[in-house]
């Protein structure tokens, strides 16, 4: 391989991996940490759903630009249709729970006692959809970093000497 063509490759897998790992790991402290201890350490819990919320957006909208960036990166390391679908998809699954679920359950006001049990189903409703947008999103990810480590150790393996191709044997 050709020097520059060796230089961009290792920079788009720097920049896969950078982008994956900081992805991952932001997927991990938000949905393992930051949920868990506002739940716990703020006294109401509307005020630890809108602080959960404020994390979750940009979490969401960086997710739904390292989808396409991971998308375009796949492409560029020629990893295959699923390294290339696999992100764009789960920049759709961060789009969708961002401009759809997540307005849905802000319009919900269980605090006015006029909404009634229908506007507390609603938003249980909603709130479940978006958890399961965000673990099928994490869930996503972790198998696109399983996918392009599967690659990596391809691409790494030896081929086999030139000699040991053109044998035949009895």
């Amino acid at each position: 391989m050709r020097e520059p063509a060796r230089h961009r490759r290792v920079l788009g897998r720097v920049l896969l991996w950078l982008a994956l790992g900081g992805w991952l790991g932001a997927l991990l402290l938000c949905g393992a940490v930051v949920v868990r201890v506002a739940f716990e350490v703020v006294p109401d819990s509307e005020i630890a759903g809108h602080l959960v919320g404020r994390v979750l957006r940009p979490l969401q909208l960086t997710g739904i630009g390292l989808g396409l960036l991971l998308t375009a990166l796949g492409g560029w390391l020629r990893r295959g249709w699923p390294a290339v679908l696999l992100p764009l998809a789960l920049a759709g699954l961060c789009a969708a729970n961002q401009l759809w679920v997540a307005p849905a359950v802000a319009a919900i006001d269980l605090t006015d006692p006029a909404t009634g049990a229908d506007a507390a189903a609603r938003f249980a409703r909603f709130h479940k959809l978006s958890v399961w947008l965000y673990l099928a999103t994490s869930l996503g990810a972790v198998a696109l970093a399983v996918l392009h480590g599967v690659a990596e150790v391809r691409e790494e393996r030896p081929a086999p000497p030139e000699s040991a191709k053109n044998t035949k044997f009895p």
